[in-house]
C-alpha cells in the first residue's frame, strides 16, 4: 500500500522463464509453445495459451537451439491439460516507477514462458463467483477486489458466492490472497470474506518489513523480507531457494492453530505473520501473502529501477538479491501440489523445481 507510508519503490530479478509440463500419465510426446492471445479490450482481458502434443518444444531465445523434449508414460497420444491460473482485482499502481509500473510481470511469465500448458485469465472487473466458473481454475490469485486499487470502493461478495469459493477450495483449489495496495483498512475486507471459512484472516494494521543490508535497500528501492520458517515441513517448501524477497508495506495475518506461518517480519510491536499457509478439508489451500509488491514488473526485469545504472549497484539490484519467480513458482506449486504439468525452465536465473 502506498498512501501515508515510507514508500520504497522496487526493481527485481532480470529473469526469462520457461514453463513445461511434466506429463504424467501419458504417453512420450512433445510438446509446443502454444501462442498467446488476448480476449477483450480495456482492463478486461484474458490471456489464453494453446497446447499442442506430439510435436516439438519451441525454445526461448535464451535456451539454445535444441529442442526440449517432455517423456510420459502412458498410451500413444496424450493431453495434459493447461494449468489454469485466475488473477482476479484491480492492478495496484505503485512500485518501483509509480503509476508506470504495471503488475502484469505473473501473467506474461505464465503466458509467455509456460510451453503451452498455461492459460492466465485476468478479471479486472467484479464477477459472480459461481461453481462452475470456478471449477475452471487450478489456482485463483486474489489481487486488489476493488474498483480502484489506491481509493476503493472494495468489492463484496454474497454468501452464496462466498460459500461457492469455500467449496471450491475444499475440494482442491489453491488460492493465493495479496493485500498492501491501499492504506484503507477495508481493502482486505473482501479477501478476509473468501478465506475467512479457513481462519487465516488479514488484520488491519501497517507492517514494514526491514533492512539487513542498507546498500542492497538503497539499491533496489525496497525493504526486504528475510525471515522464512524453514523448519515446518508442511510449509518449507513456500522458502525453498528463497533469501530475500522485497517486502514494503503490508499487513499481518492471523493464522489459526491448524495453519503454518511461513515468513514474519520483526516490528516494534512484536513479531508480525506475513505468509501463512493453510492445508483444507486434506487437499485445498489457503496462502494469505502481507504485500503486493512481488507483482510489479520491476520486481521481474528491472525496468523502471532508478537505480539500476548507478556503478554503486552492481552486484546489490533485485535481480543479483531477490529470489521474486523461484517465490512465485514456490508460491503457486504449494497451492496446487498435484498440477504435474507445472515446471519451470530458465537457464539464465535456474528456479529450483521440488
Amino acid at each position: 500500500m502506498r498512501i501515508g507510508r515510507r514508500c520504497f519503490t522496487r526493481a527485481a530479478i532480470a529473469l526469462s522463464l520457461a514453463l513445461f509440463p511434466s506429463l504424467t500419465g501419458c504417453a512420450k510426446s512433445q510438446v509446443v509453445a502454444g501462442t498467446s492471445t488476448v480476449v477483450g479490450t480495456g482492463t478486461d482481458t484474458t490471456t489464453m495459451i494453446s497446447l499442442g502434443t506430439n510435436t516439438t518444444v519451441v525454445p526461448p531465445p535464451d535456451a539454445g537451439s535444441k529442442p526440449q523434449t517432455v517423456e510420459c508414460e502412458g498410451g500413444t497420444d496424450c493431453v495434459c491439460p493447461p494449468f489454469n491460473v485466475a488473477v482476479i482485482g484491480k492492478p495496484g499502481k505503485w512500485g518501483a516507477n509509480q503509476g508506470g509500473d504495471p503488475d502484469t510481470a505473473l501473467q506474461e511469465w505464465l503466458a509467455g514462458s509456460s510451453l503451452g500448458t498455461a492459460k492466465v485469465t485476468n478479471v479486472t472487473k467484479r464477477a459472480a463467483l459461481t461453481a462452475d466458473w470456478l471449477a475452471g481454475f487450478n489456482v485463483i490469485i486474489l489481487a486488489s477486489l476493488s474498483e480502484d486499487s489506491t481509493n476503493g470502493p472494495w468489492w463484496t461478495f454474497t454468501d452464496a458466492e462466498a460459500a461457492a469459493f469455500r467449496a471450491w477450495v475444499e475440494n482442491g483449489g489453491g488460492v493465493i490472497t495479496l493485500t498492501g495496495y491501499s492504506s484503507s483498512v477495508d481493502e482486505a475486507t473482501a479477501a478476509n470474506q473468501l478465506i475467512g471459512f479457513s481462519g487465516v484472516q488479514y488484520n488491519k494494521d501497517d507492517v514494514y518489513a526491514s533492512c539487513p543490508d542498507w546498500g542492497i535497500c538503497t539499491c533496489t528501492k525496497s525493504l526486504i523480507l528475510s525471515a522464512w520458517n524453514k523448519a515446518d515441513s508442511a510449509i518449507a517448501n513456500l522458502s525453498n531457494n528463497i533469501t530475500y524477497i522485497g517486502f514494503e508495506h503490508g499487513r499481518s495475518i492471523t493464522a489459526p492453530a491448524d495453519a503454518h506461518v511461513a515468513a514474519t517480519i520483526d516490528t516494534t510491536d512484536g513479531i508480525k505473520n506475513v505468509l501463512v499457509g493453510k492445508v483444507v478439508n486434506g487437499k485445498g489451500h489457503v496462502l494469505a501473502f502481507g504485500d503486493e509488491w512481488i507483482t510489479y514488473t520491476s520486481q521481474w526485469t528491472g525496468a523502471g529501477n532508478p537505480m539500476a545504472a548507478d556503478p554503486g549497484c552492481a552486484g546489490k539490484l533485485p535481480q543479483d538479491k531477490y529470489q521474486t519467480a523461484q517465490f512465485w513458482f514456490n508460491m503457486i506449486k504449494w497451492s496446487s501440489p498435484g498440477a504435474a504439468c507445472f515446471k519451470i525452465v530458465d537457464t539464465t536465473t535456474p528456479v529450483k523445481i521440488w
